[in-house]
């Protein structure tokens, strides 16, 4: 297509709710294009896995015999289950025996790359598809059927990170997704953040030439306005088309990944991670996690053992090329599903829409391990579904507080409510932090329990702002105990919460979270 003819042809009204070259077409102002990405290169990589994954068939609880009584026919068994560290069951296919020399998520574990967050989920859990993915995407815990969600928190964290944004683009899209129309994660109330793209030749075909020839247009009329909208959704397609074009060209894999549609979204990200692409995060998908018939036959195989074979052989491929092209470090990534299945199989060798389900994030600068206990099948919920032990949103604020170097204000503005950080990932540090005392410090309760106040206690070597706040155990906001400042030496600090249960205390000290567990039986 001409240049010309592009910008005379095409109107805002005829295209604005399309997508020209896998960018999604919004009213940005004609402004110039900037390079404007954050200082750091880290990077983002959220696995969206729809259709709610069965977290009691993906991380065994094979010491609870209600397992084994709920689900006569799918459940996996203790002596199939692969045990690692000696404290977890995984099912399986997570070890990839269909690729036996694959890095996989069994041994990322052992190597210390892999965190398992059991008991993910939300308040009053929606069962629809549709709502508890926008729930999800949204980073909203809304039970509200009218509160309308219309955009993503990593859209609105990145859109209010990006200085002058959307008057100006960085040179390199924020965000990139592999296949399908662009998600609502990655927009916000002031644009889109990022593209959608699945073959980067065809994205740059689809692109490449249509920066226009004309020179804007005044903006005193409606013409002029939508002829400088056309105008700049050509200059940015133009460009993208050619930065992912270019990455592309220069990547490559140093290793040999399996044949399967999930792994080859990972190859594709790293290679535009090998190739200098700049953009901090990537969205792959996977579908198939809607198992309410055969879910899993009596030898362990199926579609759920497949989905999670395809993610494991999928993450440990990418992360095995990754530690070969030396930009392990820049990454970490997570998984996401709307929901997890009924501890029940139902009569279709199959389960249906639960609650609460399990999360991996994994990387380098991943805190390794086990977050949360194993389900409890006996306390079920109201509906016979399993309880949440944290809020979903906690890693969410790991990810922009300890990853992106967001502000705690950032991710509450972001959040629309105070979430308190996991702590699944690495905070990251540097020199100044020696000379301002921001590290963690050894923090006692004294008494713990307690039935109407207890003593926090601490040694403080050098003077420090502290904020003590209580949490809920899943990780939601409930009061402000303490601000102020602490000079050296021994510092107590009484804690009298306004009603008794149980509490994550966190003590921020120079901006350093410090969490404690509370237990108030008045």
């Amino acid at each position: 297509m001409k240049r010309r003819n592009f910008i005379a042809t095409t109107t805002a009204a005829a295209v604005g709710t399309n997508i020209l070259g896998g960018v999604r077409l919004k009213a940005f102002n004609p402004d110039h294009l900037m390079n404007i990405q954050a200082d750091d290169d880290r990077i983002l990589i959220v696995i969206q896995m729809f259709g709610g994954n069965d977290g009691l068939n993906t991380i065994i609880p094979v010491d609870a015999s209600e397992y084994y009584d709920f689900r006569p026919n799918i459940a996996v068994k203790k002596s199939s289950a692969v045990n690692v560290l000696s404290q977890i069951y995984m099912h399986p296919a997570l070890d990839t025996p269909k690729y036996p020399s694959a890095y996989n998520l069994r041994r990322m574990m052992e190597d210390g790359r892999l965190a398992i967050v059991q008991g993910v989920g939300y308040e009053n859990p929606n069962l629809s598809h549709f709502r508890s993915t926008d729930i999800w995407l949204s980073g909203f815990n809304t039970s509200d059927p009218e509160a309308r969600l219309v955009n993503g928190w990593l859209g609105r964290f990145w859109s209010e990170k990006i200085q002058g944004f959307p008057q100006s683009l960085p040179a390199h899209p924020t965000a990139v997704q592999i296949g399908g129309s662009l998600s609502m994660l990655l927009r916000s109330p002031k644009g889109d953040v990022g593209i959608a793209l699945t073959d980067p030749n065809k994205f740059f075909e689809l692109g490449q030439g249509l920066s226009p020839d004309l020179d804007p247009m005044p903006e005193d009329t409606r013409y002029g306005r939508e002829f400088n909208f056309v105008r700049l959704v050509a200059e940015q397609s133009d460009l993208y088309s050619s930065v992912v074009k270019q990455a592309y060209d220069a990547g490559r894999n140093m290793i040999s990944y399996p044949d399967n549609a999930f792994v080859r979204q990972m190859q594709l990200v790293a290679r535009l991670i090998s190739g200098g692409l700049k953009s901090k995060v990537f969205l792959v998908y996977m579908n198939g996690f809607d198992t309410h018939v055969q879910q899993q036959n009596s030898d362990e195989s199926g579609l759920h053992p497949y989905l999670l074979e395809s993610l494991s052989a999928g993450v440990g491929a990418f992360m095995q090329d990754a530690l070969q092209q030396g930009f392990a470090d820049r990454v970490v990534g997570m998984t996401v599903s709307e929901f997890g299945r009924r501890p029940f199989e139902n009569g279709s060798n199959g389960t249906d829409h639960g609650a609460s389900s399990v999360q991996f994030v994994w990387g380098n600068k991943v805190r390794a391990g086990v977050y949360g206990t194993t389900p409890d099948l006996v306390n079920l919920n109201s509906n016979g579904d399993l309880r949440y032990q944290w809020d979903f949103r906690r890693v969410y604020a790991d990810v922009m507080e300890y990853w992106f170097g967001g502000t705690p204000e950032e991710t509450e503005t972001v959040l629309q409510e105070r979430v308190l950080p996991l702590g699944v990932l690495q905070r990251p540090t540097s020199v100044d932090d020696a000379f301002s005392g921001r590290f963690r410090v050894g923090i006692k309760a004294f008494p713990n329990p307690f039935s109407t106040s207890t003593t926090l206690e601490w040694m403080q070597e050098s003077p420090a702002s502290v904020t003590i706040d209580l949490y809920s155990t899943a990780g939601r906001f409930v009061e402000t105990i303490y601000a102020g400042s602490v000079q050296p030496g021994l510092v107590r600090i009484p804690i009298v919460p306004s009603a008794s249960g149980a509490y994550i205390c966190n003590v921020s000290v120079n901006g350093i979270n410090n969490p404690v567990s509370l237990q108030c039986l008045r």
